[in-house]
């Protein structure tokens, strides 16, 4: 017996259907730019090299997103387009932010960053928080997050602090860190405790206006922030920790708060 043409037309309506979705689901990962850090000068670049160190890339691809590297440039009105068109931020790790940010005259230890950099980036994290672009700043990045709202950092913490651990150790660079039950990062990481890699010798010293710490090292170091909406700062680095499903956690949070600022698309 042949069969219904109404049958068919529901098989052609299904298959369709499945096409959709998965044209959706292409279509629906979003754009996460990354900032990139500065290198000095050498021989036969102009002036400097912008780097990013592909643990970053990585870490967006297998949460899910699209990463795009977001270079300093010093007209605001192209980075502010660049902006319209990215679903989440993300500030790396650098060098040092020089000491005038947070009103300071530089000490022995500090190797002060390329300014513009500093610059720049303070100019985009406040245009991606009036657009409401979620942001996950790592190491320098929840440094600058901390100068931004008017706090003070420790320039070294090995000659300013007394105590305290190696924080910049490359033959151990894990330590415990603390989160406070309260907190974001407890939620997101259902843990109280434990390990992740970090390297740095300089740290919060006052958090800034509307900010709070949330999770501190073994030795009372803070080690995240939080305050500002749709907004994530960890002092150590989770991309470096790429087999560790549970520092993982953080970039799926991350990104999945960025999906919801993707704007639907006709399939």
């Amino acid at each position: 017996m042949a069969r219904a043409p109404g049958g068919q037309l529901v098989k052609k309506r299904r298959r369709k259907q499945k096409r959709r979705v998965r044209r959706r689901r292409l279509t629906g990962k979003p754009i996460i730019g990354i900032t990139c850090e500065v290198h000095k000068l050498k021989p036969y670049f102009s002036e400097f090299e912008l780097m990013c160190d592909y643990r970053y890339v990585r870490a967006i691809i297998r949460a899910g997103g699209i990463p795009v590297l977001v270079p300093i440039n010093p007209l605001r009105r192209d980075s502010a387009r660049l902006l319209d068109h990215l679903n989440g931020l993300v500030f790396i790790g650098g060098a040092d932010i020089p000491p005038t940010f947070y009103g300071e005259k530089t000490k022995k230890k500090v190797a002060p960053m390329y300014r513009g950099r500093t610059y720049f980036e303070m100019w985009l994290y406040r245009a991606a928080q009036r657009k409401g672009i979620p942001i996950l700043a790592i190491c320098y990045g929840m440094q600058l997050l901390n100068v931004i709202y008017g706090g003070k950092l420790y320039q070294d913490m090995s000659t300013q602090v007394k105590g305290i651990r190696n924080h910049v150790s490359k033959r151990n660079p894990m330590e415990r860190v603390y989160l406070q039950e309260d907190s974001l990062y407890y939620k997101i990481f259902k843990k109280k405790t434990m390990m992740v890699h970090c390297q740095h010798h300089q740290a919060v010293k006052v958090p800034g206006k509307s900010l709070r710490i949330t999770a501190y090292a073994d030795d009372g170091m803070p080690e995240a922030l939080e305050g500002p909406p749709r907004t994530f700062a960890v002092q150590w680095h989770p991309e470096r920790q790429e087999k560790d499903p549970v520092q993982q956690r953080l970039f799926r949070h991350f990104i999945a708060l960025a999906r919801t600022g993707v704007r639907p698309r006709r399939v």
